[in-house]
């Protein structure tokens, strides 16, 4: 069963979060995809075949702000950890430029699973996420 996680992982996550907000907003396609997924990481958004590995998850985030992402945040309710893997639960706000000046707000909810690297930083290794209905 796995453990409430400890006080240094879940501020190396909420940390991670942060950085994920601050590479959307300033639009760095490259930073998010390094800083927050790992090299063979699983992204599975609704209406998509599941993509797989950074080139793909940095092309669809590419095209997403091609296709009016202005903003995406995240509010992570609950992190759980056990040894080198954790899990990240929360609700999702996608704001996008449908045409100009036409603001579209999508909200959802999201789960992120992350594994503790060679490296000892956390990356996702899988995150699916669902719009609200």
């Amino acid at each position: 069963m796995p453990t409430q996680v400890l006080d240094a992982t879940t501020r190396d996550l909420q940390l991670l979060d942060e950085e994920f907000t601050r590479s959307v907003r300033l639009r760095d396609t490259v930073r998010l995809v390094e800083l927050f997924y790992a090299p063979d990481a699983q992204l599975q958004v609704p209406g998509r075949a599941p993509l797989q590995g950074r080139a793909a998850i940095l092309a669809y985030y590419r095209q997403s702000f091609e296709n009016g992402l202005i903003d995406l945040r995240r509010e992570t309710n609950q992190f759980e950890a056990e040894h080198d893997l954790a899990c990240a639960v929360g609700r999702y706000t996608r704001t996008c430029e449908a045409q100009p000046g036409m603001l579209h707000t999508i909200r959802g909810q999201y789960t992120v699973v992350f594994r503790r690297q060679g490296d000892g930083h956390w990356r996702a290794i899988a995150e699916s996420s669902s719009p609200s209905v």
